[in-house]
């Protein structure tokens, strides 16, 4: 999988910010966030990022730590150091070696495309 194109919010390394965060398109996370964090694309959470609370996105791709549920409709993946405490919802999931993810997934039917629906 290959994260959107255009990273429209970068939080930096020793950065902290306390409330949740919209982001338009895709975002990574290189800091702490103590709260939700909503983008329209890709949630990227690198090895040095912590988030306190719920992803919602269309993928989520986690190599630090996130303790709150994952909810992306299309795709999750755990990279080799991802820490998650909470439940998945999604599409697909893939998980390195060396994740640790503590709580329940819930795979989420793939939507039909218009062609499929046409057939």
């Amino acid at each position: 999988m290959q994260p959107s194109d255009i990273i429209s919010t970068v939080v930096g390394r020793g950065t902290r910010i306390k409330g949740s965060i919209h982001i338009k398109n895709s975002g990574r996370i290189d800091g702490y966030v103590e709260g939700g964090v909503t983008a329209d694309q890709d949630v990227i959470v690198g090895e040095c990022g912590v988030i306190e609370g719920q992803i919602t996105s269309l993928n989520a791709i986690i190599g630090g730590k996130v303790h709150g549920s994952v909810n992306a409709v299309k795709r999750v993946v755990l990279e080799e150091f991802a820490d998650l405490k909470g439940d998945i919802r999604t599409e697909k999931l893939k998980i390195a070696d060396g994740a640790r993810f503590y709580g329940y997934c819930y795979m989420l039917k793939k939507r039909p495309t218009e062609q499929e629906q046409l057939k």
